[in-house]
């Protein structure tokens, strides 16, 4: 286990109201003393269809994006830089004005809605997994052009400059992170663990509603590695995709990873059927949101639908394995 350490002074951050700084819509939740979180997006749904759509607004931003940020003294570790870099300079700004003076920049993997506000920490260490980086460095043109996701373009894309494989342990002030490397969405996922909290800032790996289907060939490996990650000792988890009433209120518990288990068990078990593509949003999650696990929200009614045309082509000639619960 490689170990980096961060060590700073063990005093409280003074934190600004979110009103001392202009950040649009972002909202700022306080969830204890060295945890917060920078949320958003999540729109009501829009009476008629958008014109002009792209990744930041629709994929990213009209599901909520929530960025965390762990602090103590004059130093804070931020997990992601949402789509824009407006939005990531709201929140150095937010902390720079509370007394944070240096950065530590962690990216969960290379979807462009995670990597946006990169630049913002470009004076920064900037950690992620040697995957990530080796994917971003070879899609940077693309990403820099618009030809990688269409527009918005980031440019300049500042990329990670510290590369990890195995679980790394930091330190921020007498606070104890655990980064860790787990293929689950992405191929190049990095989760945070809290351990003195048990708290997991999950990333994309766990979504409410649903998680995007981004490789589904290596779905039965997420779905193994969220089985896995099941086994950890988490008390609440904080997704980057999910409900802000639920994560202002303390997190998720662990039945978000109990409710996207089940998810990827039925797309995998019905992926033969005739009418697979027909499969609503509540076929798939009702029971979990009967049990308050999740709950349902507009905009991913498109991830689903795109989820199963992503399934159905990449196993439509594969024998289907049975998933155990």
């Amino acid at each position: 286990m490689g170990i980096l350490r961060y060590v700073i002074a063990l005093s409280t951050i003074a934190l600004a109201s979110p009103a001392d700084a202009a950040g649009g819509n972002i909202r700022v939740f306080t969830i204890n003393d060295h945890l917060l979180a920078f949320y958003d997006g999540r729109p009501p749904a829009p009476s008629q269809p958008q014109e002009g759509a792209n990744w930041a607004d629709f994929g990213a931003l009209n599901v909520g994006v929530a960025t965390y940020v762990i602090h103590r003294g004059d130093q804070a570790l931020v997990y992601d830089s949402f789509p824009y870099m407006e939005e990531a300079k709201f929140v150095r700004d937010y902390l720079t004005k509370a007394g944070i003076k240096h950065f530590v920049l962690v990216n969960s993997h290379w979807h462009l809605d995670h990597v946006g506000g990169n630049g913002v920490y470009a004076d920064s260490d900037r950690i992620a997994t040697n995957k990530t980086i080796e994917i971003l460095e070879a899609k940077k043109t693309a990403i820099e052009t618009a030809a990688e996701w269409g527009t918005p373009a980031i440019k300049p894309l500042v990329l990670p400059n510290i590369g990890i494989d195995t679980e790394t342990t930091l330190y921020v002030g007498d606070v104890k992170v655990g980064v860790r490397p787990i293929e689950i969405h992405s191929e190049d996922g990095l989760v945070v663990y809290l351990p003195k909290d048990r708290f997991l800032l999950a990333g994309d790996t766990l979504e409410d509603s649903v998680t995007f289907i981004s490789e589904p060939d290596h779905v039965i490996t997420h779905y193994r590695n969220l089985k896995r990650m099941g086994a950890w000792d988490i008390d609440r988890i904080f997704p980057n995709h999910g409900n802000p009433d639920v994560i202002s209120h303390g997190g998720y518990q662990k039945t978000l990873i109990d409710a996207t288990t089940s998810y990827l068990r039925k797309l995998v078990a019905h992926a033969h059927d005739a009418d697979y593509l027909k499969g609503t949003l509540e076929d798939y999650v009702g029971d979990s949101v009967q049990r308050g696990w999740v709950s349902i929200w507009w905009a991913y009614r498109d991830a689903h639908e795109q989820n199963l045309k992503l399934m159905e082509a990449a196993w439509k000639d594969k024998a289907l394995p049975e998933l155990s619960p």
